[in-house]
């Protein structure tokens, strides 16, 4: 079980740093593959569970996680941002990389000493802070991003931190497999909605102020 907790602890604190990682870019094409690793150590998560609790369902879900949220989605999002001449970002980000970063680790430090003070007592599995700090971080990529496709990459990261938690604490509950597919469902629709208006969504390098493209 040491190892175990171990292999939870590491794996998480790599979802953690990809989530900082997202708040610092600003640029969509290393969001999406940012998003695409912290899925992929999500599904890595979710196997070595699958593995060491022998349950087939986290083993499905782990799939899941590898078609729909590594693959699938990102690739479609990589597929529809080729088709602009530059590098997609978001509008007049050069100016607030540095803020959005420092406000990630503030946040991450803030909500890891709430989560201490207020759940750990109720939740006191091994690194069970992290996927409350990656849920905060997805709120703050929401609420902070003007960008809609960066805002669907906050979402994904929210369904991400609701299925690290739910793998941590919720892996026996009866509906939390039907309760992913939902999610994996409502991703791939919102994408569909987002892309079928792109046009009016995508930020692109303003012609008037190329700095953008110094990033």
């Amino acid at each position: 079980m040491d190892g175990t907790a171990e292999i939870v602890a590491l794996v998480g604190v790599g979802i953690l740093l990809t989530a900082l990682f997202l708040q610092s870019e600003s640029f969509l094409d290393p969001q999406i593959q940012g998003i695409a690793l912290q899925s992929l150590l999500l599904a890595a998560l979710l196997g070595w569970l699958a593995w060491t609790e022998q349950n087939l369902d986290l083993a499905f879900l782990a799939g899941l996680t590898v078609m729909i949220r590594a693959v699938a989605i990102p690739y479609v999002l990589r597929h529809q941002i080729r088709a602009f001449r530059w590098r997609s970002r978001e509008i007049h980000a050069a100016g607030r990389v540095t803020g959005h970063a420092l406000a990630a680790v503030a946040v991450a430090v803030v909500a890891w000493f709430v989560f201490q003070e207020t759940l750990s007592s109720v939740f006191p599995q091994p690194g069970a802070a992290l996927p409350f700090v990656l849920l905060v971080e997805g709120l703050l990529m929401l609420a902070t991003r003007s960008n809609t496709l960066v805002q669907v990459i906050g979402y994904l990261e929210e369904e991400n931190a609701i299925v690290y938690a739910g793998a941590l604490f919720a892996s026996a509950f009866p509906l939390f497999v039907e309760i992913v597919v939902f999610l994996d469902v409502l991703g791939v629709v919102l994408v569909g909605v987002i892309l079928s208006i792109q046009r009016g969504v995508m930020g692109t390098p303003e012609a008037a102020t190329l700095e953008e493209l110094a990033g």
